[in-house]
């Protein structure tokens, strides 16, 4: 989502502030994303909230580091910043099933639930991204939970986590000129919006054309987009 705004704003002549806007308007999408699947995760399996409320109080915390961290730093800085991320992530994806990471965990306690609020904080307020990508793997491969129960709980904390993003870049954006029309701070309403409707057919296709492909031949097409966006953003600046 992040890179398709990126090179779209910055081909309508909207690079100065095109990662800035990217990022939050992702984490606007992501919101009420997370705030439905929320409210239906709960409905089909009952869990723990103190764990998600925790995690999102840490997140808070650091999404609005996060988020006055992008607008502080240049524009060249942040795309090569969430170029490297990408490339960690499909290195994550690469190695997360290994021996070590199946082997390790690190034991559940509020210090812990605070930490990683904190850092998927701020990976949301500096690249946007939501529980999914992060928050879930995390959970499962170092905390040792089902899947199930990571995806209940990722979902549940983003709804703290993007809310403390959009508000963070509202307000960090509210006096800035020169934004993409339809503009609150660096939220761009109009993309938001049309991201929502176009993300509900998107996700039911990408979940059918998921289900036909090989688990290994799946994994090895989403490391390679991922890496190729991240060379892209790169050559971009």
């Amino acid at each position: 989502m992040v890179p398709v705004m990126f090179f779209l704003l910055s081909d309508l002549g909207y690079a100065e502030y095109a990662m800035a806007m990217s990022v939050a308007t992702s984490a606007a999408v992501i919101l009420p994303t997370a705030l439905t699947g929320t409210i239906k995760y709960n409905r089909d399996a009952c869990f723990s909230f103190q764990p998600a409320i925790i995690l999102g109080i840490g997140g808070i915390f650091g999404s609005m580091l996060g988020s006055t961290m992008s607008v502080l730093i240049s524009n060249q800085a942040h795309v090569i910043a969430f170029s490297c991320f990408l490339v960690f992530l499909a290195l994550w994806m690469a190695i997360k099933q290994s021996s070590f990471f199946f082997n390790f965990k690190i034991r559940e306690s509020t210090i812990t639930f605070i930490i990683l609020g904190v850092g998927v904080g701020i990976a949301a307020g500096l690249f946007g991204v939501g529980g999914g990508v992060i928050l879930t793997p995390v959970l499962t491969s170092l905390l040792g939970m089902n899947i199930h129960r990571s995806i209940g709980i990722s979902l549940s904390s983003m709804v703290l986590i993007a809310s403390g993003t959009v508000l963070s870049y509202i307000i960090l954006g509210f006096d800035v000129s020169n934004l993409f029309p339809y503009s609150i701070g660096y939220v761009n309403i109009l993309f938001a919006a049309v991201l929502v409707c176009a993300s509900i057919p998107s996700v039911q296709l990408g979940v059918r054309t998921g289900k036909k492909m090989d688990e290994r031949k799946l994994l090895i097409l989403f490391i390679s987009m991922l890496m190729i966006l991240a060379i892209r953003m790169i050559f971009s600046v």
